[in-house]
């Protein structure tokens, strides 16, 4: 397992708001894994007074509940809310006794023994994983401490725990600031929020609440409904279309073919390198009208018309954001993922050597040449100007190797609103959507 030092552990609460760890300008691929992004991710979600537990004798165990047994599998998300914002998650993945997290905001509660389970499934037991010891005055590690009376803007500091049930996030949390060491986890799918933070702060849910339904044993449909700002996309594999055996015919300029995603070999030439071609991107948070570039990439554009004419993109899910970058990857209709097997060929690439600048839109590929097939990337920021290379790509990296095919002429808000919306999962090349953004269809116009 995967172990970092104390003293990285409590530096990274200690950041809050602080830095982003780069993602190394990891690439944009089609069929590979790839570092995850480390971007810290802005708050949202639903705001919810501050409530209390009353006259609850035990304010860290609601009155009833008894806790995960031995060889259970729950999952509780949860935060750290210093003064004004969240810090990073944990990246410790050390799990002595079944209660570890996997840097995804989610603590991952399988007890191995008698000692993490029922009553001793406690959140100082997940923090006395990573070296980190919780007391009723804040956070405690041989590197150092974060506790009360830190000054924060509004006043010297108070630490307290926000806990709300899944199906209560629109609700009230009950509010813990005794015994929170002690804090039980009662039922599945639970979310905490651990703040040190002035009298008065609203405390809300953690923004990456909604990997609870990413979660590999846990079924997104029977989670309640999830409000505003936590609905999460959909990585289930949307309907197949049809399949093409033969040489690929050119689909109807009038959209009237039939949708295929599968095909036995690439595309003749069905486009005019002398027309404009313009793609209009239609997806449930607006449009985006990208101009394609017939003159740089004739053949790039070609392949992306034939296929956006096949109905290849027809709802299928933006699934991958990646802040350190500033991309957004989609294109996968058989997965949704970057692991998707893409339409059954690949195309060559059109030159190398490029730079990118919001609005753009690119080819994602693996790092061998040549590996494009239909998976693309936007450019939503100027972050992803760390992709950027030099003619014949001398570093070897891949960067500067895809090949940018468009540019955003209309809805570059809508693809910076779209990447404000990430949240970290490793299963997603290091991050994706917290809300489902959908790919209805792809309109092409040729003038």
């Amino acid at each position: 397992m995967r172990r970092i030092t104390i003293l990285l552990l409590l530096a990274l609460i200690l950041a809050a708001c602080g830095g982003s760890n780069a993602d190394d300008t990891a690439p944009a691929p089609d069929t590979e894994d790839v570092p995850a992004a480390t971007e810290p991710v802005d708050g949202g979600g639903t705001q919810g007074d501050s409530g209390a537990l009353g006259d609850d004798p035990d304010p860290a165990l609601p009155p009833g509940d008894s806790g995960p047994d031995v060889g259970e599998h729950w999952h509780a998300a949860y935060g750290i809310f210093i003064c004004d914002s969240f810090a990073d998650p944990i990246a410790d993945e050390s799990d002595p006794e079944g209660l570890h997290t996997h840097a995804d905001g989610v603590i991952h509660i399988h007890p191995f023994f008698p000692s993490a389970a029922n009553e001793n499934a406690t959140m100082g037991k997940f923090f006395e994983a990573v070296g980190i010891t919780l007391s009723d005055e804040g956070f405690f590690s041989d590197a150092g401490s974060l506790e009360e009376g830190r000054e924060c803007a509004d006043g010297p500091a108070e630490f307290k725990v926000a806990r709300w049930s899944l199906s209560g996030l629109q609700g009230d949390p009950d509010i813990v600031d005794t015994g929170i060491a002690d804090i039980r986890f009662v039922e599945d799918l639970e979310v905490f929020t651990l703040a040190l933070v002035s009298a008065g702060t609203e405390l809300t849910p953690p923004p990456w609440v909604g990997n609870l339904a990413r979660i590999s044993d846990v079924d997104p449909s029977e989670l309640p409904e999830l409000p505003p700002g936590f609905a999460v996309a959909s990585v289930e594999p949307p309907a197949e279309g049809e399949a093409i055996s033969g040489e690929t015919p050119c689909p109807a300029v009038d959209g009237s073919s039939p949708r295929v995603t599968t095909f036995a070999s690439a595309p003749p030439t069905c486009t005019d390198p002398t027309a404009t071609y313009t793609a209009t991107f239609v997806t449930n948070y607006g449009d985006v009208v990208v101009e394609l570039d017939t003159g740089a990439t004739p053949d790039t554009v070609n392949n992306f018309v034939v296929l956006a004419r096949y109905h290849y993109y027809d709802d299928t899910a933006l699934f991958r954001t990646a802040p350190s970058i500033a991309i957004i990857q989609g294109g996968g209709p058989h997965t949704n993922s970057p692991a998707d097997s893409g339409p059954g060929y690949t195309i060559d690439d059109e030159a190398d050597g490029f730079t990118y600048s919001p609005g753009d839109l690119a080819m994602a590929r693996t790092a061998q040449p040549d590996s494009s097939s239909a998976q693309f990337f936007f450019s939503a920021g100027a972050a992803t100007e760390n992709l950027n290379g030099e003619p014949g790509n001398p570093d070897g990296s891949g960067r500067g190797t895809y090949v940018v095919f468009g540019r955003t002429v209309e809805g570059l808000d809508v693809l910076e609103e779209i990447l404000s919306f990430h949240v970290e999962d490793a299963r997603l090349a290091g991050g994706g959507p917290g809300l489902e953004v959908v790919v209805t269809e792809i309109l092409i116009t040729e003038d």
